[in-house]
């Protein structure tokens, strides 16, 4: 039976119609309690590389949905060579990459202005020489208050992040700024 609205009616509903609608109401709810519908479970899942789809035994199928995934940094290993005048670009290709400098001299590593909005590079100073990351004209390389924008020794580890357009993070271990 369906409920009579007021609304509709035009007037007051009167006790009979009141009645009417709860009796109606317990009606419905008595009968999703006393037969509670039934989740039909999925019958099987695909994953194809990030997408996830779910199938029912009916046919019914939902997705495909993307699934989140981590970024494995870096995924790619090297050494760095440096040109003879000591100055490495960065490049797009180096987005991701993790590089050694196994070198005596120190290294001027130059961060482009523009790049990708999730790119990372790192570098680990191996050998004796420095990797340092100087600002441009157009350029703020961010570090650490009280440090230096340079590796602070064999074995530091620093990753250039890319923030925006004109801005890297560095984030490792930098060398300490005995001058302040």
């Amino acid at each position: 039976m369906a409920p009579t609205y007021r609304r509709v009616k035009g007037s007051n509903l009167t006790p009979d119609e009141v009645d009417d609608n709860f009796e109606g109401l317990d009606v419905r709810v008595t009968a999703i309690e006393d037969a509670p519908v039934v989740g039909v479970p999925p019958s099987n899942w695909t994953v194809a590389g990030t997408q996830w789809t779910i199938y029912y035994p009916d046919g019914l199928t939902f997705g495909p949905f993307t699934l989140p995934q981590a970024m494995f940094r870096p995924s790619v290993v090297g050494t760095l060579d440096v040109p003879t005048d000591g100055v490495y670009v960065v490049i797009n290709s180096d987005f991701n990459r993790f590089w050694n400098y196994d070198g005596v001299s120190d290294v001027t590593v130059d961060l482009p202005v523009t790049a990708t909005a999730d790119m990372e590079v790192t570098f680990c100073q191996v050998g004796a020489g420095a990797l340092v990351f100087p600002d441009a004209t157009d350029l703020t390389v961010l570090g650490l208050s009280g440090f230096l924008n340079r590796t602070g020794g064999q074995g530091s580890v620093v990753t250039a992040k890319f923030i925006e357009d004109g801005v890297w993070r560095l984030i490792g271990r930098v060398a300490e700024d005995v001058t302040a």
